[in-house]
């Protein structure tokens, strides 16, 4: 049975308004310091816990909060979350977490699940594709809510924190000049996350401002998913797209995911890394530095991604914050390693 305050203040030999009051260090509490020490000893004896239900009720908080995103495995969905749980930790929240695996149906569903539990507030990271109706009724209606790479994916203005995924691809593009590399190619699939759409443009800017030719993009016949894809169908489509390509390029621009496997075929095609061809990934997945050849990547700051989210998301909650949408970015990170320059 869960120990009350009735029962401290029983054990205390106090009315339960004066445990409450010490428990809750009230400022109104006129208890002598000898009673005040009495009652936490009972406490402690006890192993007495505040309920934090029935504080939620006088409050008006839950303390809890939702977090609804595609995935959650080894990526970048994961190092967002691992944020937005070390901050609800730190600021004694909840976080019910729930995977939508990329799919509109699911995405709505959940918001009006998690909407039905009560929770005080949302993150949400929109799937790529859908009108998004119940997310933008929860907007419309003030209701606090943050998205996370909701920016370029909503018709509707909505708080967010996304990475700048332009500065992203020029880093990447400013890499390869630097250590003059004059042909790459860049990987993705058939269906890019616009993100992915953001980044290459970037890294074709790069080249077309230094006087030279836009790179080459394979566009790879693998199945869009919400993290990571199959990596026997990724393997087969690049060692195709590759092969045809042999002595055409200098350089291999991807997520990490996609280069970690590029580098073993690279391997088998004969070609050194990165004396022949330089390869530079995104996100600073573990995959990017586990490898027989660590990766030169660029960081997207997840964590700090998720932390802010959650930042936000609590000003909302606790009305610290009003007003229109606040949209941040974070400030990716240039990360080199073998794959790119030799010591």
């Amino acid at each position: 049975m869960r120990v009350t305050l009735t029962d401290v203040a029983r054990e205390a030999e106090v009315s339960p308004a004066t445990a409450s009051q010490v428990l809750n260090n009230r400022p109104n509490c006129w208890a002598s310091m000898e009673t005040r020490q009495r009652i936490i000893e009972a406490a402690q004896r006890l192993g007495y816990r505040p309920n934090l239900a029935a504080r939620s009720l006088r409050a008006g908080l839950s303390r809890s909060i939702s977090k609804i995103s595609p995935a959650f495995y080894i990526g970048t969905h994961h190092n967002r979350a691992t944020g937005v749980f070390e901050s609800a930790r730190e600021a004694h929240y909840v976080v019910l977490f729930s995977v939508h695996g990329n799919s509109i149906e699911q995405e709505t569903s959940l918001i009006q699940l998690h909407w039905d539990r009560g929770v005080d507030g949302m993150i949400v990271t929109p799937c790529d594709e859908g009108e998004h109706k119940e997310l933008q009724r929860l907007a419309s209606i003030g209701y606090p809510v943050v998205t996370i790479d909701g920016a370029g994916r909503l018709p509707f203005p909505c708080n967010d924190v996304s990475a700048d995924y332009a500065a992203a691809g020029r880093l990447q593009g400013e890499h390869l000049l630097a250590i003059g590399r004059k042909r790459p190619v860049l990987c993705n699939s058939l269906h890019p996350h616009y993100s992915h759409t953001l980044r290459q443009e970037a890294i074709r800017q790069s080249f077309i401002q230094a006087g030279l030719p836009p790179p080459v993009t394979l566009d790879l016949n693998v199945k869009p998913d919400c993290e990571l894809p199959d990596h026997q169908a990724l393997e087969s489509e690049l060692r195709r797209v590759l092969t045809g390509l042999k002595g055409q390029f200098d350089a291999l621009i991807g997520c990490d995911h996609t280069c970690s496997v590029a580098l073993r075929i690279l391997a088998e095609l004969g070609l050194r890394v990165p004396q022949d061809v330089a390869v530079v990934g995104t996100g600073n997945l573990p995959v990017a530095s586990y490898g027989v050849v660590p990766l030169t990547t660029v960081s997207l700051d997840d964590e700090w991604i998720g932390r802010e989210a959650f930042a936000m998301l609590v000003d909302r909650i606790e009305r610290r914050v009003e007003g229109p949408p606040i949209q941040r970015r974070s400030s990716p990170k240039l990360i080199v390693r073998s794959s790119s320059i030799t010591a």
